[in-house]
């Protein structure tokens, strides 16, 4: 029974990271198309024939854009599933944010005063 339920769990995992980057590809496609005919059709209403190169420039761009912002978060996503594997904080300070722990408790914001200058700590 374990086994059937590890294999599902797996599996829709899987489907999961599928579904979220599996539409990359059409993206890119449909961002280039769009720019292409967008500009096509000025070029029809303005009577030029240099506008559909700039939406497909413009489209590229905006598929390729879309394509390396999804890629870096694939990556984050698949560095925090190693940190889980390996039992770390997947979500610790990563990248120098302050954690929760790191705010003043109740006992040390008695002792400041309206006047008293916040504290600030260094950060290596």
């Amino acid at each position: 029974m374990k086994r059937r339920m590890a294999g599902t769990l797996l599996q829709s995992k899987g489907m999961k990271s599928f579904g979220r980057y599996g539409a990359v590809g059409f993206e890119l496609l449909a961002s280039i198309a769009v720019g292409y005919y967008l500009g096509h059709w000025l070029d029809g209403k303005f009577g030029t024939r240099w506008i559909a190169f700039v939406g497909f420039l413009v489209g590229c761009y905006a598929g390729f854009s879309a394509l390396f912002r999804t890629a870096k978060q694939m990556q984050r996503d698949i560095e925090r599933e190693e940190k889980l594997e390996r039992g770390e904080d997947p979500w610790g300070d990563e990248d120098g944010a302050r954690d929760v722990d790191d705010e003043p408790t109740g006992e040390a914001l008695e002792g400041r005063t309206a006047e008293a200058e916040p504290v600030t700590r260094e950060r290596p």
